[in-house]
């Protein structure tokens, strides 16, 4: 785990997409200690090597017990499986069947039994803490960075990670994967049809916290099962009500009644003027703000928002926010509605066009601290968000997200 930020200098880019030059795959072997006390005679090579994963907020980092270094080792996975953990990195989405880019070099990554097991593990959580602590062998890249002195005299590594923290390891493959406790990653469930009878091959996926989704049909008792499992389970089918939960792998089985579509169904006009002429804002989905209420426009790194605040406030403020993305924006991918929020309160429904097209998925919910969530995502790339404490509040940000149409192409 971390134990210091030196704050120094800006992050290395780790990450770009593309399949040129691939990394040699003869890894040698070498102990924590030996790596993190010496980074430059291991810089650029493949290693393997065993460690213990720190994976909480601003920090993926790999560790040892008893190996007392002030040397940190960043993590990040091969392929197109990106982290779980907000930094600076920002390495929380990356594209399906993409690779991971450093220095001119792709790394992929093996996704076997293994790999889904010590994901599905540094990804569980209760509440903010880490369910387990995870021990395991770890195959990949290592690169040094760039050598530094702490105010002490010491020599460390660092480049890469939260604020350029720290040299980088790059998991190529995963084996021998322990934790503490001793885990239980079986997950069965039942689904059931609006009639209440079990539901035969009925589509269930499902998804550890950043994605890495799993897929099975129920049999003919309606029932399912996955090894391996995440924490978010979705069953999604036009004809019926869409249900995304968070579960627990390894506890009680799940039991899922299904409703029928057509008595939640949200039908979404189009626009009657061109663009945002009757005062709009939005960009494809158009809303209609309430009284009292401004917007402000945003853009970071091709996701276009608006921001909605009080007037008199100041968008640092923002509760509710409308955006669109450079690629498709998903429930299920976009963080903490679907992994991280509870599901007690929860409730979805498809948005539909005139025509009876499906156009998107509006869902809301209130967490277990009492605060009030909404998400409406249309046509796969627009969304309007909020959160609020005040039940007042959230009845205003529904008129606004309630407001929408469509615009015409």
């Amino acid at each position: 785990m971390l134990k210091r930020l030196v704050p120094i200098i800006t992050c290395t880019v780790l990450l770009l997409v593309g399949r040129p030059a691939r990394a040699q795959t003869t890894p040698q072997e070498v102990s924590f200690c030996k790596l993190a006390n010496d980074p430059k005679s291991f810089d650029g090579k493949m290693i393997r090597v065993r460690g213990t994963v720190s994976d909480e907020f601003e920090d993926f980092s790999l560790f040892a017990e008893g190996c007392h270094t002030q040397q940190g080792i960043w993590l990040a996975f091969g392929g197109d499986v990106a982290s779980n953990v907000p930094s600076t990195v920002n390495d929380i989405h990356r594209t399906p069947g993409t690779e991971l880019k450093v220095n001119g070099v792709s790394y992929g990554i093996e996704k076997d039994e293994n790999f889904r097991k010590f994901y599905a593990l540094i990804t569980a959580e209760r509440g903010d803490k880490a369910t387990y602590r995870v021990t395991a062998t770890l195959i990949g890249a290592f690169l040094a960075g760039e050598q530094h002195k702490t105010p002490s005299g010491e020599s460390i590594f660092m480049g890469y990670g939260h604020l350029g923290c720290c040299s980088l390891f790059v998991i190529t493959k995963v084996s021998e994967v322990e934790s503490v406790p001793p885990a239980s990653l079986n997950l069965r469930g039942t689904v059931l049809g609006p009639d209440g009878k079990p539901m035969e091959g009925f589509s269930v996926v499902n998804e550890v916290a950043g994605g890495q989704p799993q897929q099975t049909t129920t049999d003919a008792g309606g029932h399912f099962k996955f090894s391996d499992a995440g924490s978010v389970l979705l069953f999604k089918d036009p004809r019926f009500r869409p249900v995304i939960l968070t579960v627990e792998p390894g506890s009680t089985p799940v039991r899922v009644s299904l409703q029928d579509a057509t008595l939640s169904n949200w039908i979404v006009p189009a626009c009657q003027s061109v663009g945002g002429s009757d005062g709009r804002i939005g960009f494809s989905a158009l809303f209609k703000l309430s009284a009292g209420l401004e917007s402000s426009p945003f853009d970071d790194d091709g996701i276009k928002s608006y921001f909605v605040f009080p007037h008199g406030s100041e968008p640092v403020e923002v509760k509710f926010v409308i955006s669109t993305g450079t690629g498709p924006v998903t429930e299920e991918t976009n963080g903490s509605v679907a992994s991280k929020w509870s599901d007690k309160w929860s409730k979805r429904r498809w948005i539909k066009d005139v025509e009876g097209k499906i156009i998107g998925m509006d869902s809301r919910g209130q967490l277990e601290n009492g605060e009030y969530w909404r998400q409406a995502i249309f046509l796969d790339r627009d969304s309007a968000y909020y959160s609020v404490r005040s039940h007042a509040v959230a009845r205003s940000m529904n008129q606004i997200i309630d407001s929408v149409c469509i615009a015409k192409p």
